[in-house]
């Protein structure tokens, strides 16, 4: 006889395991399958505080330009000249619209726990022994039977 039960992903399901095991179910005859939350790829999904600091560079480096070709133009004026001014100017710039979009996104980002993907376990037992493995997934908090 086939008894399916789904865990969460904790410490329970690992007592149950054990219980099972002492109450004369063998290895062989339980299989745990861990189930998938996001069907993609993990390369594929950049986290948002990556993704955060990919838009700030982004909208810096905008701002860095516009402030390079500002340099240059008041660089022909002063003394170190056009390069320096372009080179110092865009720095500037960078820095400070990084930061400043920094501050303007900080409330942006949450940290939202991921959840755990949940467990299947399945046992093959004898008839008798059944309601022993039905009672021990019930007490180790499964969350549904079949």
């Amino acid at each position: 006889m086939l008894v399916f039960g789904t865990f969460k992903h904790s410490l329970e399901l690992e007592q149950a395991l054990a219980d099972l095991e002492q109450n004369g179910i063998s290895r062989k005859y339980i299989m745990v399958v861990q189930m998938d939350n996001d069907p993609r790829s993990p390369l594929q999904n950049i986290g948002k505080s990556r993704d955060r600091y990919y838009k700030g560079i982004e909208v810096a480096m905008a701002c860095a330009t516009a402030s390079a070709v500002v340099g240059i133009s008041i660089g022909f004026v002063l003394t170190w000249g056009p390069i320096w001014w372009a080179l110092i100017s865009a720095l500037v710039g960078f820095t400070i619209s990084f930061v400043i979009y920094l501050l303007a996104n900080k409330n942006s980002h949450r940290h939202l726990p991921k959840k755990l993907p949940e467990v299947i376990v399945v046992v093959q037992c004898l008839e008798d022994q059944y309601t022993q493995v039905m009672d021990i997934m019930w007490k180790y908090r499964v969350l549904t039977v079949g």
